[in-house]
């Protein structure tokens, strides 16, 4: 019977072999990026559109993207939603807003801010505070109505002021490549005697592949990731990109934020964005009906928790005014790419001379040998 054997390398053999592996992997950049895609994904055609009795949700879904809208009162608020990759999307079956194990969400929510009549009318039902010198509302007690319109969900509501709001959660597109989510708030001035000014807000609650903090970065032009508070009342950039952490991405989120991109109807470039506190821990955006101000709060890490806020008419001087009969709308997109793939590592010109003389030793020490 024969036995394979094991044939073990000479110790003056080894040493060359590792200390040509360490200056390799030594005089190589380093990448900063790493992505991992999953094998096989995938797609299908079309929008899966659901609404089944004895549900809360009527929910969207065109293999990229799901989308779920709370479509009963009483419970965390009519008209909140939540966000996920699809199983045909390159990082499948992951939230990208906030959804617990129960797939129960209220954390997205909509503000709508009424300044001649000081109230807040906003679609959360679990308590965020009113702005000084404002009345918060529910909008659950302004006869919601959700429905389903083609690849859309439209949530309704009608004010005492005779505003009717329609908020619509849109998945566009059918491939990995063009779909995208888009939130439009359309807002319609229904009282025949008065001019209406109005401010609109959204939050969004991150959730990154299961982790609640994020880091932010300007695009187009770039900058540097930020993990700490902070708002933008000039935008001088046309999106944003967040992530989980910018060493071990698990996915990028982008949003569009002005009208630049051929997108129809395009980004409502907001009059105030910031990148804050959702509060779970501590002081946060959701946790003010509207007006917040960021206090430099870490965002990123354990124990962290980040969102999204757009505003549009941030203060009656900008205000969006509606004259009887006349209507506005706001619309932002947001999208999900795999984390950057690994570059191709290069040589340094001191590594390349560096690995030729190696190279050269070794050879060297060979022939020897054989002599």
């Amino acid at each position: 019977m024969c036995t394979n054997k094991i044939r073990r390398k000479k110790p003056g053999s080894v040493v060359p072999i590792a200390v040509l592996v360490l200056l390799i992997s030594t005089v190589f950049v380093v990448p900063v990026f790493a992505a991992t895609k999953p094998d096989n994904p995938i797609f299908r055609d079309g929008i899966v559109m659901t609404a089944a009795a004895g549900k809360d949700t009527m929910d969207l879904d065109n293999g990229i993207y799901s989308v779920s809208v709370l479509d009963v009162r009483g419970c965390s608020g009519e008209g909140t939603y939540t966000i996920a990759t699809g199983s045909g999307h390159p990082v499948p079956n992951e939230n990208v807003l906030w959804s617990d194990a129960n797939h129960e969400f209220w954390s997205t929510y909509l503000t709508v801010r009424v300044y001649e009549t000081g109230k807040e009318y906003v679609s959360t039902t679990t308590g965020p505070t009113q702005s000084s010198g404002y009345t918060v509302v529910d909008l659950d007690d302004c006869s919601p109505d959700t429905t389903l319109s083609g690849n859309e969900i439209h949530t309704t509501w009608t004010t005492g002021e005779g505003l009717l709001i329609n908020q619509i959660i849109a998945i566009e597109g059918s491939m990995p490549t063009d779909s995208r989510v888009r939130v439009t708030t359309h807002i319609t001035n229904n009282n025949d005697t008065a001019n209406m000014s109005v401010g609109i807000r959204y939050v969004w609650d991150l959730a990154i592949g299961g982790e609640d903090g994020s880091w932010f970065a300007e695009r187009r032009p770039d900058s540097d990731w930020i993990d700490t508070e902070c708002e933008w009342v000039t935008l001088g950039f046309r999106n944003y990109a967040t992530t989980n952490d910018p060493n071990s991405s698990i996915f990028i989120v982008w949003g569009n934020l002005t009208v630049y991109d051929a997108l129809v109807p395009p980004a409502t470039t907001p009059d105030r964005l910031q990148f804050v506190a959702w509060g779970s821990s501590g002081d946060g955006v959701f946790d003010h009906a509207f007006d917040y101000t960021p206090t430099g709060q870490t965002l990123a890490g354990s124990g962290s928790d980040s969102a999204i806020a757009y505003y549009w008419g941030d203060d009656e001087t900008n205000a969006i005014t509606l004259s009887p009969g006349e209507s506005d709308s706001v619309t932002q997109y947001l999208y999900v790419t795999p984390p950057p793939p690994l570059p191709v590592p290069n040589l340094t010109p001191i590594g390349i001379v560096t690995l030729i003389g190696l190279l050269t030793f070794i050879g060297a020490g060979v022939i020897a040998r054989r002599r």
